[in-house]
């Protein structure tokens, strides 16, 4: 057997042993796993929802999408997306994110004071120049409460001190949310609360409130790499990895079921 014929016998092996990703793909390629999607088979609808990738699209530029849908509300949907390579029987994918340090830190402590005071600083003790400071207090959800906003001043000692008095409905107070615009341009809000959820109160604020605001948070870049196995019409997930970072990681690793079939 000559070399072309001995070529032309490897492609075709190549073809028929790793299914439709071949060189030369011009359209998107979609692989799916019906299982957990919000539209999944009827013998399928008692199984719960799941945050799990239902769907990989291969594109022919090397980018990928990776989607979960598990409800029929796009809010619970999600989607990565990122560069994708071919190793032999293998398909590699890379995708990275950006990880944040908090801009602002807080301490409480509870004191026999009929008010909360709350202190602000930077981290840098940098000078406020901005005096004006957004707040507002927000109530336990099962209350129906509306959460009322205004805009008050820093005080010379940069502080708020509000009197218990002035806190409507303080018996249901579950958060003090503030918003501040440091050196009048970068804003800076968080919710003040030791409550899991910041509108479902299980315990009083402490009254005693110091909060720092980060000038410039640190970063730092997060790489995740996932690798799958071709099996004629089907991705066999075989392991997912990331880098590690100094900061803390707060966002969800991408959850997979075991195979995904080519939609044809």
């Amino acid at each position: 057997m000559n070399r072309t014929a001995l070529t032309l016998t490897f492609l075709t092996i190549l073809f028929l042993t790793t299914g439709h990703i071949v060189y030369g793909q011009n359209k998107p390629l979609i692989y799916t796993n019906a299982a957990n999607t919000y539209n999944k088979p009827a013998e399928l609808k008692d199984l719960f929802p799941s945050n799990k990738v239902s769907e990989i699209t291969l594109r022919p530029d090397s980018t990928f999408e990776f989607w979960s849908r598990p409800n029929v509300s796009c809010l619970t949907w999600s989607r990565h997306e990122g560069t994708w390579r071919r190793n032999k029987d293998s398909l590699i994918f890379f995708n990275n994110y950006e990880v944040e340090e908090n801009d602002t830190r807080v301490t409480f402590k509870k004191e026999s004071r009929q008010d909360f005071t709350i202190t602000f600083k930077t981290d840098k003790d940098s000078e406020l120049r901005n005096r004006d400071i957004k707040i507002k207090f927000v109530y336990d959800f099962d209350t129906q409460l509306e959460d009322p906003e205004k805009t008050v001043q820093l005080n010379a000692e940069n502080a708020l001190v509000i009197p218990f008095k002035e806190v409507p409905y303080l018996s249901d107070l579950a958060a003090i949310r503030i918003e501040y615009l440091l050196d009048f341009k970068e804003k800076r809000y968080c919710y003040l609360t030791q409550n899991e959820t910041v509108n479902k109160k299980k315990a009083d604020l402490p009254n005693n409130i110091n909060v720092e605001f980060v000038e410039t948070p640190k970063k730092e870049m997060v790489y995740r790499t996932i690798k799958m196995v071709i099996r004629k019409d089907n991705l066999i997930v075989v392991s997912s990895s990331k880098t590690k970072i100094n900061l803390p990681d707060h966002h969800r690793d991408i959850e997979f079921e075991t195979s995904y079939g080519l939609n044809k």
